[in-house]
């Protein structure tokens, strides 16, 4: 029997939204136990003791299957440790979600000259559709799963 592995799905937010991350952490976890699916968010799970906080933050995108993006109004006014998270992914090649918290679409257009421009041209989902993106990354990972054999 194959061992199982443990899938990470890093959540990137502003510390504003804590709360919001908490709840949509359980869930994650919750609905996705049976694919082993950790959500890592800095909040529960980054060492306070780790000196190189930017390069933890790098790793832990780097060892993502994927990464939530929450975009609040929050993020637009002090997002770069946000947009930094965002470059990872696309340098890594980490798939990434994105789910608009408290703003819509065209709010974020308004916002465009301090929002990353791979941002304004990725799919975007209100966040009232999390359970949709939750079942997105599912088929994610499974398709993770068949090519590892």
């Amino acid at each position: 029997m194959p061992m199982s592995r443990e899938w990470q799905i890093f959540i990137s937010y502003s510390s504003q939204n804590d709360f919001e991350v908490s709840l949509l952490q359980y869930a994650i976890e919750t609905l996705l136990s049976k694919e082993d699916v950790t959500a890592w968010t800095f909040q529960r799970d980054q060492s306070r003791s780790e000196k190189e906080i930017a390069e933890s933050l790098k790793e832990r995108v780097r060892e993502s299957v994927a990464m939530l993006l929450l975009v609040s109004p929050e993020t637009l006014d002090a997002g770069a440790t946000q947009w930094m998270e965002l470059a990872y992914a696309d340098a890594f090649e980490v798939p990434t979600f994105i789910l608009l918290h408290r703003i819509d679409y065209q709010e974020l257009r308004r916002h465009e000259h301090g929002v990353p421009p791979l941002l304004l041209t990725s799919q975007c989902n209100p966040a009232s559709s999390w359970k949709d993106v939750v079942e997105e990354m599912r088929d994610l990972i499974k398709s993770k799963e068949r090519e590892n054999g």
